[in-house]
């Protein structure tokens, strides 16, 4: 080792200060101009938003851990204000583990039944629906062949995962058989617009969540609304540091929703306009999340093709698509980075 170092510095015994200097400096440039031209990865297969939640929304779950983290926690105030933002009473709401695990709740009582999904919809739905010992069936996602699909139960994402598009959940509420269920996965609703979820009807559970546009998918908290929800608590309840940024977000994070709400439109709306007169095309909608095709590529050409330059999206197989891609737009230098890359394919 000794002999080494002294290899090493014998090198410089010949060379002058600034000559040392000039070559260290060389090389530094010589690093940078590597790294400029590094592509860095972009990932636009996660349908988390890419911004860490608000700073606040932190400070109450830090608190709430700090304080109370050896005591069960009392989810009263939350359901309160759950409560209090849909206009319902206290015993329609019931706190949980993120949207995915209360939906897995809301399953059970599905057990040998023929469900209707609106499909393609969040991937997870019919894994959850055959674990509970249901037999889910792909329907397209429209009111009139949901109401005429011959199921114990029907099963919507709305605002959709992967599409971005908004269903009638009112409409199909009215027009189902009382004795029918209806479960809506809700968890990008805040990206929609403005609705009444559906509690006034019994069999019916809408399930919404504070992983996308309240940015808090690392909590794993949400909620559901309906008739005799109780029994979709999970054992002990929800975390205090969950229950602390939830109520949080209710109370105080209508504005940072909404600026969310207007980047997700704002980039649709961009990399609509990047992409007309191209190949490429997906359906209107809300949200971040874009269902893509192109009339001259298959999907798994248009994941190779961004794959190739370092942009990573969800191939369409996941949903028994060929044709599409799943995108989740982040900010505006990612979808000029993405209508770049897809002129290049």
């Amino acid at each position: 080792m000794i002999r080494k170092l002294l290899d090493y510095y014998r090198q410089f015994e010949e060379l002058s200060p600034e000559e040392i200097s000039r070559d260290l400096i060389e090389k530094r440039h010589a690093e940078r101009a590597q790294a400029l031209t590094e592509v860095q990865p972009l990932d636009l297969a996660t349908p988390a938003w890419h911004e860490p939640p608000d700073a606040e929304a932190v400070n109450a779950a830090t608190y709430a851990l700090r304080r109370a983290v050896n005591a069960y926690p009392d989810p009263g105030a939350l359901h309160e204000a759950i409560a209090a933002r849909h206009g319902v009473e206290r015993e329609h709401v019931v706190a949980g583990h993120g949207a995915g695990e209360l939906l897995r709740a809301a399953f059970r009582p599905l057990r040998g039944a023929e469900v209707a999904v609106a499909w393609p919809g969040w991937g997870y739905l019919p894994r959850l629906l055959n674990e509970a010992g249901a037999s889910p069936v792909a329907v397209d996602p429209d009111v009139e062949e949901l109401v005429g699909a011959p199921a114990q139960a029907v099963v919507i994402c709305s605002p959709n995962d992967p599409t971005g598009a908004e269903m009638d959940v009112a409409a199909l509420a009215d027009r189902l058989d009382p004795a029918t269920w209806l479960i809506v996965d809700a968890a990008l609703a805040e990206f929609g617009p403005p609705r009444d979820d559906v509690v006034g009807r019994e069999r019916t559970v809408v399930v919404r969540s504070f992983s996308k546009a309240h940015a808090m998918a690392g909590l794993r908290g949400g909620y559901a609304l309906g008739h005799d929800v109780a029994a979709l608590a999970p054992v002990a309840g929800v975390s205090a540091p969950a229950q602390a940024a939830m109520l949080w977000a209710l109370e105080n994070g209508d504005a940072v929703v909404a600026r969310r709400r207007a980047a997700a439109a704002r980039e649709r709306e961009r990399l609509a306009a990047a992409l007309r007169d191209t190949p490429f095309s997906f359906p209107a909608g809300h949200g971040p999340l874009v269902w893509l095709e192109s009339s001259e590529h298959d999907g798994a050409a248009i994941a190779a093709g961004l794959a190739a330059q370092r942009i990573y999206v969800t191939p369409g197989g996941a949903w028994g698509d060929e044709r599409h891609v799943r995108v989740a737009l982040r900010d505006g230098a990612a979808t000029d980075r993405l209508s770049a890359a897809l002129s290049e394919i």
